[in-house]
């Protein structure tokens, strides 16, 4: 294999390969003893070393948005009542029914409310989605889940017993400060550098177009470790863990296919499908153990690798599409 071929063999498997790596960390950490030495410095990485990772990704899909793009669209509302209108359907059939399946459903309205996650829009211009679009359906999502949130996940805590103002004020002032900072500063950041060092912004925009999709692989191998040891300290039964595992799959399946199918009106399959499919579950973790159980957390947890298995698929599709158009002399695709 040519160095161009191992490169090329890189980019279309890079999100394969980095789930792989990172399921495989986490056993090499769970059973090889000499490695515990390490494992201060691994929390601290997945805790603090990936935030600022998807702060740099962000910056640098920022800095390739044209700003006059950036203006909402009819796909943007269908997707966020979705994402809002099914979560809330799902919590009041909950706390009506009283169903001894709670947990399944929990984990299912997890899946549904999570907002947009951040690097949706690298994987997006990977796929020749339009960035603009995704960004700013990202940041209305963003907005949509810090009010849903503490709206939703307490009332299901509490069995439907009611929700005071001051507790849900305090939930969406936590939920902000965890979503919003890591939206609003990579997009005034690469903002300013457009209007103020234009240099320095076309050489973020054009020279580094890529490396914010190498960055989220990287990335992905924490996320992925992360996701394998929530799934085995759960302390659930295979069968249970199988039944949610089987929830989250179909979670992703129906959001990348509801989303393709509302972005297909408007010539934004593509965009529509991530902005809907791929989600921030790290958040969606957060809030299962916050307000729920930590059983419930096993549906987004799973969730973070089908959604990632969907998106090697796309790309791996994307690859071989091109080389086709490209054969016919067509240039490659772009919404």
């Amino acid at each position: 294999m040519t160095k161009t071929q191992l490169g090329h063999f890189l980019r279309v498997n890079a999100l394969v390969i980095a789930i792989t790596s990172g399921i495989a960390l986490y056993f090499a950490f769970h059973y090889l003893r000499f490695l515990d030495p390490l494992r201060p410095a691994g929390h601290w990485w997945v805790d603090s070393g990936v935030q600022f990772m998807i702060f740099v990704m962000l910056f640098i899909a920022f800095c390739k948005v044209d700003p006059h793009q950036m203006r909402p669209r009819h796909w943007h509302w269908y997707l966020v009542l979705i994402q809002v209108g099914g979560s809330a359907l799902l919590a009041w059939y909950l706390i009506l029914s009283k169903s001894e399946y709670s947990e399944i459903i929990d984990g299912l309205i997890a899946c549904l409310i999570c907002p947009t996650a951040a690097a949706a829009a690298v994987v997006t211009g990977k796929l020749g989605g339009n960035e603009s679009s995704l960004t700013t359906y990202t940041l209305i999502s963003n907005t949509a889940a810090a009010v849903a949130i503490p709206l939703v996940f307490p009332l299901l805590q509490s069995g439907g017993q009611g929700l005071s103002l001051e507790r849900f004020l305090s939930d969406f002032i936590l939920i902000c400060s965890r979503i919003l900072p890591m939206l609003i500063l990579p997009l005034i950041c690469a903002f300013s550098l457009r209007y103020f060092w234009r240099s320095a912004h076309h050489f973020v925009a054009v020279k580094s177009k890529d490396l914010g999709f190498y960055l989220w692989a990287v990335t992905l191998v924490s996320v992925s470790a992360k996701s394998m040891s929530n799934i085995v300290n759960s302390g659930q039964s295979p069968v249970y863990l199988t039944v949610l595992a089987g929830v989250g799959l179909f979670a992703c399946a129906l959001q990348f296919a509801l989303g393709k199918l509302i972005g297909h009106a408007e010539g934004q399959r593509i965009s529509a499908g991530q902005g809907l499919g791929q989600k921030n579950m790290a958040f969606g973790i957060w809030a299962c153990y916050t307000y729920l159980s930590p059983a419930a957390a096993i549906a987004p947890g799973c969730y973070v690798l089908w959604q990632n298995v969907v998106n090697s698929w796309q790309l791996w599709y994307k690859d071989r599409f091109d080389k086709k158009r490209a054969a016919r002399g067509l240039p490659v695709y772009h919404e």
